[in-house]
């Protein structure tokens, strides 16, 4: 069973933010894990240098004032969630914000970072926010990427999402998925895009056909090799019913925003692409496309 012992909660102030922080609460509450909120006062290193040699400037007056201010945010948290069993410390630190999260989760021994899809500048509004896509790329601890819901109230996980992908032979996504569903008994949906793209070419209907029942036989193995990989058939362990569905789509990341959405889920756990270097780099990561594109939480891990 996949352990969660401590969580690392990067805020920046933003509201999405705040909503990171009752993901960073329902997972502690499950798994007992202790939770680790920074902010970042972003500084690059001629900042830093400036900062550091004129302890009179203005700019040293706002940074030691943002750093009070943060600090009493993080202490009024920490005696709120102490209060409710959460054992919770905060930290105010100086410097580049996605390099600083990214080592001090590698630091701190972190098992997951729970941060905000969106920041509160302008573009952060507007894009996922630069920060977490950072994160994102250079992070090897899983990342929880979290959008404000429109409804209020506690976080409840029910109905989880694992994309598939066939032809990568990825089994991260599904373990971890499986593991988390045993521990918050939550159900797993397993889907496979089929792109569309075939059809430009005037494919016959029939080859179609004979292309969807092999993709949804070979989503359907792959399953049960992965079930069975992980331990969910042997006696003692109870049996774990995944749902699988194959769809056909153009594009695999609005695909499955649209299907987590139809399907009322709560969240999305993805393997970040295979693709690496200048391939990556031109095609882009799908994972990335789905946090830009869903409403709901996703989390994200390396394979």
């Amino acid at each position: 069973m996949r352990e969660i012992k401590k969580i690392i909660w990067a805020t920046d102030g933003s509201k999405e933010s705040e909503e990171a922080l009752k993901y960073a609460k329902f997972f502690a509450q499950r798994f007992n894990s202790e939770i680790i909120g920074i902010h970042i006062i972003p500084m690059n290193q001629r900042l830093l240098y400036d900062y550091y040699r004129d302890p009179e400037s203005e700019h040293y007056r706002w940074v030691e004032k943002a750093e009070e201010d943060y600090s009493m945010k993080l202490a009024s948290i920490a005696d709120e969630l102490t209060a409710e069993g959460i054992n919770f410390r905060g930290r105010v630190l100086r410097g580049e914000p996605n390099k600083w999260i990214v080592g001090f989760a590698r630091s701190e021994k972190a098992n997951l970072i729970v941060m905000g899809k969106r920041g509160i500048g302008l573009i952060d509004r507007v894009l996922v926010g630069s920060t977490t896509l950072r994160v994102l790329r250079e992070s090897s601890v899983p990342v929880l990427a979290v959008k404000k819901r429109d409804k209020e109230g506690v976080v409840d996980i029910r109905n989880i999402l694992v994309p598939l992908d066939i032809d990568e032979k990825l089994d991260s996504a599904l373990n971890y998925a499986i593991d988390l569903a045993e521990k918050i008994n939550a159900g797993i949906s397993v889907v496979y895009v089929l792109r569309l793209d075939i059809y430009d070419y005037g494919v016959p209907t029939n080859i179609i056909e004979s292309l969807e029942r092999l993709s949804s036989n070979e989503l359907e193995k792959r399953i049960e090799e992965i079930k069975l990989k992980h331990g969910t058939q042997k006696k003692e362990v109870p049996e774990l019913e995944i749902n699988a569905e194959m769809i056909q789509r153009i594009n695999p990341s609005v695909a499955i925003a649209d299907y987590a959405s139809d399907k009322n889920i709560d969240l999305i756990v993805t393997n970040t692409h295979g693709r690496k270097g200048i391939r990556r780099f031109i095609l882009g990561s799908v994972a990335e496309k789905i946090i830009q594109e869903s409403t709901c939480a996703v989390l994200v891990l390396k394979p």
